[in-house]
């Protein structure tokens, strides 16, 4: 189980990370969604002992990371960019990680043939396409068999089989009763597999809940042409739902497809079209950060406005429907465009400072002769298998 309770990271006046509070549990695979800049890899760092943080606790079955008897054996990682050396095969690379965290040879060939790399176990690393090195950066995070496994961009690089071969094995892993958190921003995809999602923004969570809830949370946009547009505006305000238009159709929000059809059989009204624009999760991620709202909020009608414009300059009526009277006014409300702010691209990119003071704690010194961990000495000396980030946090 993944705890993170008020955790904050802090460069000088700038909070990168702030009060970040969410978990991830067994059984589930967690999404943890955020743009570049958000502080998602700055929180995932923290989780895995990479960076310190400023205040707030990061627990993995309830101890920090740095705690763990045998990190290896219930942690596994895939941050961007491997640690593999490019002179080395895939063979060698496995087998070196695995005489490091004391697992049998033996597993190493089963990992091969589990994630695809079998027929290229001799090739050197330096040869491997990305999607090949991120198929190894996976194989290296499940050598210890671990029950936990973080990852960060995972499918990078990999081609459509290579992300349907990620999904199952991820769903694998938490059917078992394994815990999985992992950041992607490929978003239709990850909607396939999460059970959980956690969304961030400018260091702080927007949003922490089961997918099913942040989908149940935002309504459908319905598109919706008739005889009288007029008096469907009317019959849905009065319905408790929200009614735009395009000029061309009504844009109905707080519906269901069938009460609309209902509601337009009762005021007597033919449709032409009612078409649903369900919300997707883009949609609903890209409205979250952009801050209109801290979480999905009910729909509610506006207030009629007097000021609105006539039917007849709302809907220019095709030649063959009967033309719209416009002695009428509509009730509309203008809504004024509006865009997300530009994300904050945050702290500077490196930790080194922060973690060059990590490294003179006798807590955080590296194992000497080992290349695991060559990005930072800020990794606790039973560290588990996983490969780090030479890019900056996002």
């Amino acid at each position: 189980m993944i705890e993170l309770i008020e955790l904050t990271k802090a460069y000088g006046r700038v909070r990168a990370v702030d009060g970040v509070t969410f978990s991830a549990v067994p059984g589930r695979v967690t999404g943890f969604l955020g743009l570049n800049g958000s502080g998602k890899t700055t929180t995932l760092r923290m989780l895995l002992g990479l960076s310190r943080p400023t205040s707030g606790r990061a627990l993995i079955n309830k101890v920090r990371f740095q705690d763990l008897t045998d990190p290896a054996r219930q942690v596994g990682a895939v941050l961007e960019q491997g640690i593999s050396h490019p002179g080395q095969s895939g063979r060698a690379h496995l087998t070196t990680q695995a005489l490091l965290i004391g697992v049998d040879r033996a597993r190493v060939e089963v990992l091969l043939e589990q994630v695809g790399l079998a027929g290229a176990a001799e090739q050197r690393c330096g040869d491997y396409s990305l999607g090949m090195r991120q198929r190894l950066s996976v194989a290296t995070a499940l050598l210890g068999d671990p029950q936990v496994l973080i990852l960060d961009e995972p499918a990078n690089g990999l081609d459509p089989e290579g992300i349907a071969w990620l999904r199952e094995l991820l769903r694998d892993h938490a059917r078992s009763g394994g815990t999985v958190l992992i950041s992607s921003h490929l978003l239709a995809e990850l909607a396939q597999l999460i059970d959980d999602v956690v969304i961030i923004a400018e260091g702080t969570v927007r949003y922490a809940a089961p997918l099913s809830e942040l989908y149940g949370s935002a309504s459908a946009r319905l598109r919706i042409r008739g005889r009288d547009p007029q008096r469907l505006w009317r019959a849905f305000e009065e319905a408790g739902a929200t009614v735009d238009t395009d000029g061309y159709a009504l844009e109905v929000i707080g519906l269901t497809p069938e009460d609309a059809g209902d509601i337009a059989f009762e005021a007597g009204v033919p449709l032409y079209e009612l078409a649903s624009d369900a919300p997707n999760l883009e949609q609903i991620f890209l409205n979250l950060v952009a801050g209109d709202a801290p979480a999905p909020t009910p729909v509610t009608a506006p207030a009629p406005d007097p000021g609105s414009p006539p039917a007849a300059e709302l809907f220019p009526a095709p030649a063959h429907l009967i033309p719209i009277p416009s002695e009428t006014p509509i009730p509309s409300e203008a809504q004024p465009s509006s865009e997300a702010p530009p994300s904050s691209e945050g702290p500077p990119s490196s930790e080194g400072p922060l973690l060059s003071e990590a490294a003179a704690s006798p807590e955080r010194a590296a194992s000497p002769g080992t290349d695991a961990f060559s990005e930072s000495a800020a990794v606790p000396e039973s560290a588990a298998t996983m490969t780090t980030t030479q890019e900056g946090d996002r």
